[in-house]
């Protein structure tokens, strides 16, 4: 006999649908509450003119298929959050394989070709991994980055426990060491996503609108300053407490000089997947001049910098020249690529290739604007090794991280695990 079961039969449906109200009051899940916050926050991105990814449980779309593909007909991206709202690290590889098969049936039952997948609890094993790329999603979003700028809400000695528990749960990259970043593994883009999140702003520090908005357009400033991703996490249940944080984010993401790409989650994907396959020429014309033909997706463009653009450019952010079109010269000193020794590593070159920065196998340390020499290289040499070539004042061109000229990303999510206090109810209890 499974737990519902016993609850139904030992204390009967009216205590069972009892305790369902009571954790959803808790959480913000009322009658009629559900449908309400997702209105308010699809109306809200509209009024901006973007959308948002909202990761479903499959048993939750199944109960619900109305409300949910109005969702996807108004622009937003239906993502799998699993077959049922359960913890699949503790799932062996074959049964996490049959959970994701089971959600990909529904949501294909109901019209929605899911390519993305977020695990609840953000779980992200290596199974996990497997189990995903057996069902053939193109994207993850599970690895969590935390911005430490929470501090000041961060004050009494319980709140700072339960922050720091979800903290120690998630064990995230730390901003101050990882780039916000998408990363290619093999066919599967991950694509990071922001802490703190709206759990733990609202239920572990106690936080208001205005804390909110505070915190998240700080984050929204670092990444546009960085060039990165600011993934938001926004349960709708708690929409009534963030709609006025997201209104702030929005507002100042559209006030910035150059332009914030924002966007759902499948098409920073299948960007960056596009981006990576990019391809440029680069030929020495005499003169100090090289011909430069960016073989790739539309929407890339060049960023240049220390070397005279022959051809259309306008002023960038950090010294750079941003140039759209395709096909154009420079003229400089040296040649305006990295250069890689033959026994760099691999790891390196892909991470180069996934950053747009140029660069070409050869044994002159000389000739180029940066020369890596690194038999070695690891995650955590990512950040120290961008830093170390944009500190650099010697001629380079790479290929801008985001389409269109952008700065920087933003996406919005919101993961759906309940439309009704029954589903919450249903949840908790793991079905």
């Amino acid at each position: 006999m499974n737990y519902l079961a016993h609850l139904m039969r030992s204390k009967g449906l009216g205590q069972l649908r009892q305790r369902a109200l009571n954790i959803g009051r808790r959480y913000g899940v009322t009658p009629g509450k559900m449908v309400q916050a997702l209105e308010r926050l699809v109306s809200t991105l509209e009024q901006y003119e973007c959308r948002a990814t909202l990761p479903v449980t499959a048993v939750a779309l199944a109960r619900h298929p109305v409300p949910i593909r109005q969702l996807q007909e108004r622009g937003m991206e239906i993502a799998v959050h699993g077959w049922t709202h359960v913890d699949l690290e503790s799932y062996s590889v074959e049964r996490q394989c049959e959970h994701l098969s089971r959600a990909l049936s529904i949501f294909g039952r109901h019209g929605i070709s899911a390519v993305g997948f977020r695990s609840p609890y953000l779980r992200r094993s290596s199974t996990i991994r497997e189990a995903v790329a057996v069902a053939g999603f193109r994207y993850l979003s599970n690895q969590p980055i935390v911005w430490d700028i929470a501090g000041e809400l961060d004050q009494r000695g319980e709140k700072s426990q339960a922050y720091q528990r979800a903290i120690e749960f998630y064990t995230p990259w730390s901003s101050a060491e990882r780039m916000s970043l998408p990363v290619l593994q093999g066919r599967i883009v991950e694509i990071p996503v922001s802490l703190p999140d709206d759990e733990m702003l609202v239920e572990r520090l106690g936080a208001n609108g205005a804390q909110i908005a505070q915190i998240w357009t700080e984050i929204l400033r670092q990444t546009f300053a960085r060039g990165e991703l600011f993934t938001i996490q926004l349960h709708p249940e708690r929409a009534a407490t963030c709609i006025p944080a997201l209104n702030q984010v929005l507002s100042e993401a559209h006030s910035y000089d150059s332009s914030v790409w924002i966007t759902r989650l499948d098409e920073i994907a299948e960007w960056w997947q596009r981006r990576r396959a990019l391809r440029v020429d680069v030929a020495y014309e005499g003169d100090g001049q090289y011909g430069i033909i960016i073989l790739g997706p539309a929407g890339s463009s060049a960023l240049v910098r220390y070397a005279q653009v022959i051809g259309e450019s306008e002023a960038w952010e950090d010294g750079y020249q941003l140039v759209q079109s395709h096909r154009f010269s420079v003229r400089c000193s040296c040649r305006p690529l990295v250069g890689v020794s033959r026994r760099t590593a691999e790891s390196l070159a892909d991470f180069l290739r996934q950053q747009g920065y140029l660069f070409e196998i050869s044994d002159d340390c000389a000739g180029y604007s940066v020369y890596l020499d690194r038999p070695n290289f690891a995650q955590e040499d990512e950040k120290p090794l961008v830093q170390q070539i944009e500190a650099g004042g010697s001629p380079l061109i790479r290929i801008n991280r985001w389409p269109g000229g952008a700065r920087s990303a933003l996406a919005i999510t919101g993961d759906i695990d309940a439309v009704t206090l029954w589903d919450y109810g249903l949840r908790i209890l793991g079905r």
